[in-house]
């Protein structure tokens, strides 16, 4: 789920890095249609408070019901009611920007791993697609809702309207996975994560945090990209650029772009379980059961990334479908005037067949898909 925040969200520095490393894994487990993890925060009485939170490699950011992390009276005179959306669902809430300690790990397991004064979206309000705006009054405006049941813990791989790289000494200071902190409260010096699948079924990810080196093993396909600079904002790094094709699955052919596969940007999202091709057209450039749906045909079509864009053999082919467990269908998003050429988010689907290793401090990915699909 990709956030548009209206707020830049700044979080306190990192400094006298530790250099004990926290290399033991955490899973987050599939729960309906989400994987998620547990995080545990202390009230301002005093009480522990424990909740499952979706984990969301398309937001950034943890955003939480204002019932769970209780803002107190000094906390609320001190803060600016602020606003964000998650542009997939187009859920907009209301609340306030505050600090807490929290730790998180494995549903249902001992939590193991640290947060010191991170800053946490208290979510006040909430309305839905709607044209109503929520605010931080107890009294919602209609279709809007008070103190909303949200648990999003937001680890972004970084897209376009995601939060990281502030600056050269702050980076990514609200993505949960990368502000480790050790028992004694001070942080790793390695602040990056893996995400891998292959143990599980799809039943769940293995999530290993501030790594030495990359933990996962080799897929068959392995491939390492640079982060790219979004561009509107040349400091921030954003979703890596892979060559990206729709093609029909009775002949293998590209359907679209009509030239072939494409430079785009690739945003693996475990946050939603359908596929979202989003481009600056207006109308569906193809692949629908009419011109008026912004459904693609998956009975049809098949989406393809490549290694590059002379490669004729895809690095991974995803296949959606509602028998597909982490990929039910797949849509357009219509009228991004700001993306160039296309912004593919695979959703979870992208897990059922690659591994991924995100280093902030080497501004690269890594990418490991089985050769056997």
């Amino acid at each position: 789920m990709k956030p548009q925040l209206l707020l830049l969200l700044l979080g306190a520095g990192l400094a006298n890095f530790a250099q004990a490393q926290d290399n033991d894994a955490i899973t987050a487990k599939k729960i309906g249609p989400y994987f998620q993890l547990e995080i545990q925060t202390t009230a301002p009485s005093g009480e522990e408070k424990n909740s499952i939170f979706v984990m969301d490699t398309g937001s950034t950011g943890i955003v939480g019901s204002a019932g769970f992390f209780i803002p107190t009276a000094g906390e609320l005179a001190s803060s600016t009611c602020s606003t964000l959306s998650y542009s997939s669902s187009g859920n907009t809430y209301a609340g306030y920007i505050i600090n807490r300690d929290l730790s998180f790990g494995t549903p249902g397991k001992a939590l193991t791993k640290h947060l010191k004064n991170f800053p946490v979206f208290a979510a006040v309000q909430h309305c839905p697609n709607s044209k109503n705006k929520p605010t931080c009054s107890k009294t919602p405006a209609p279709t809007c809702n008070h103190n909303p049941k949200v648990f999003m813990m937001g680890v972004g791989f970084d897209s376009p309207h995601g939060i990281s790289q502030v600056d050269a000494d702050q980076a990514n200071p609200t993505n949960p996975f990368l502000n480790l902190v050790d028992d004694n409260g001070v942080p790793f010096e390695n602040q990056n994560y893996a995400l891998t699948s292959t143990y599980s079924n799809n039943s769940s990810i293995d999530v290993y945090l501030a790594s030495t080196q990359n933990p996962l093993p080799n897929l068959g396909k392995t491939l390492t990209l640079p982060l790219s600079a979004s561009p509107t904002n040349p400091t921030a790094l954003v979703a890596p650029i892979l060559p990206f094709a729709i093609t029909s699955k009775s002949n293998g052919e590209v359907v679209y772009p009509p030239t072939g596969p494409q430079p785009t940007r690739v945003l693996p999202d475990t946050g939603i379980s359908y596929g979202i091709v989003s481009v600056a057209k207006t109308t569906p450039p193809c692949c629908t059961t009419s011109p008026n749906s912004g459904q693609i045909e998956t009975s049809d079509y098949e989406m393809q990334l490549y290694v590059n864009k002379q490669s004729k053999e895809p690095l991974v082919t995803l296949s959606y479908g509602s028998n597909q467990a982490l990929g039910h269908s797949a849509r357009w998003s219509l009228g991004h005037q700001d993306v160039s050429p296309m912004l593919f988010n695979s959703g979870q689907l992208f897990f059922e067949h690659c591994n991924y290793f995100y280093s902030p401090a080497d501004k690269q990915v890594t990418l490991s898909c089985a050769s056997d699909q």
